[in-house]
């Protein structure tokens, strides 16, 4: 029979590593009014932005405790697809930005 220390102690275990995931957030797609209203400015702005929430999830990646608590929960793989889902939004909302600036010539 297991003792109820031990099952506690295992709960809390769990309940912790469940929590240790690392989150990035996400970046939105470009809305219609942005497409049409953003000027050459706004869009290197925009540019700007994303490169800094790109920075932002590489500095994420540092370990820490979370990245220790998420390794024994999930074996890391929680944080790789939460860093992952994280990328694929900020290189989306960058390659509509580029394409913005193209149509806009704004390398004119």
């Amino acid at each position: 029979m297991l003792k109820p220390t031990f099952i506690v102690l295992t709960i809390g275990a769990l309940a912790l590593s469940a929590c240790a995931t690392k989150r990035y957030g996400r970046l939105q797609p470009l809305s219609s009014v942005e497409q049409s209203e953003y000027s050459c400015r706004d869009i290197a702005i925009e540019i700007s932005k994303v490169e800094e929430f790109e920075s932002q999830i590489e500095d994420g990646t540092k370990t820490n405790t979370k990245s220790v608590l998420g390794v024994l929960g999930d074996f890391g793989i929680g944080n790789t697809q939460e860093k992952k889902a994280a990328r694929k939004t900020a290189n989306a909302r960058l390659a509509e930005l580029e394409a913005l600036k193209s149509g806009k010539n704004c390398d004119a």
